[in-house]
């Protein structure tokens, strides 16, 4: 079974990639950051952190396509959390359609307003996206440790990923089984029953492994420390690269306060 893993792109060679993970991870951080908190309103501030993600995308050699799709899976909660504001915001109605006694109107200000939120969730996810096309998860993870991310968080999630692939196997070897006994036919409840079971069996089975990946670390003396390939210390272009995004990040809301008040 074939999965494309996020960090499929991460065993790459540019500078982008021989960035110390928590230098990217700072970096991320701050063009979000920037991203959030620049004013509703204002769409100028954000060119500088669409065009840095730019020039990071195209150093790092992420294929556009690979980008694009993953940005247009996460795109219906985007649509989900802005396709109101076109509706309810008053102003010139650019569209009009009537809907039994009511009339649904599209207007101008509504759709200023549904570009604010959506324009940041994108490049939000573009920056997230970025950060986990060019570095490798357990890399990552090692890089949240030295940002004192806690212990515990950062092996839930390196976990997580390791098995979150693992466990989607195992759902499809399920789902094959029981279509090869009842071939999706039957009544609708007896269908629901039979997948309500899958769920059942996949959490024991999920139990069941990871009490022995414990007992297996435990027996080889995992203390609770995840070991990465990557245990260098910052280098000071790493050290200048988190320092230049910071900087950048603070003085794109600064100008966003000052210009706008």
């Amino acid at each position: 079974m074939h999965h494309v893993m996020l960090d499929h792109f991460a065993a790459g060679a540019t500078p982008v990639h021989r960035l110390d993970p928590a230098a990217k991870t700072v970096a991320a951080l701050a063009a979000i950051l920037a991203t959030v908190l620049v004013s509703r309103e204002h769409f100028l501030p954000l060119v500088p952190v669409a065009a840095a993600l730019t020039v990071y995308h195209a150093l790092g050699r992420v294929p556009l396509g690979y980008t694009v799709k993953r940005l247009l899976i996460v795109s219906p909660f985007a649509a989900a959390v802005a396709v109101m504001f076109p509706l309810l915001e008053p102003g010139r109605a650019l569209w009009s359609v009537a809907v039994g006694p009511w009339t649904l109107e599209v207007t101008d200000a509504g759709l200023a307003r549904a570009a604010a939120p959506v324009s940041r969730f994108f490049l939000c996810a573009w920056a997230a996206l970025l950060l986990l096309a060019t570095t490798r998860f357990q890399d990552l993870a090692g890089g949240l440790g030295r940002l004192r991310v806690p212990r515990v968080l950062v092996t839930q999630l390196a976990f997580m990923y390791r098995y979150l692939w693992v466990l989607s196997d195992e759902m499809m070897r399920l789902r094959m089984a029981r279509a090869a006994r009842d071939g999706g036919f039957g009544p609708w409840t007896l269908r629901m029953r039979s997948r309500t079971g899958l769920v059942g069996v996949l959490f024991l089975r999920t139990f069941d492994r990871a009490e022995r990946i414990y007992w297996a670390m435990a027996a080889r003396g995992f203390d609770g420390r995840l070991s990465t390939v990557r245990e260098a210390p910052m280098r000071p272009a790493d050290w200048l690269f988190a320092a230049a995004s910071v900087a950048a990040a603070a003085a794109i809301v600064a100008w966003d306060r000052l210009a706008h008040g």
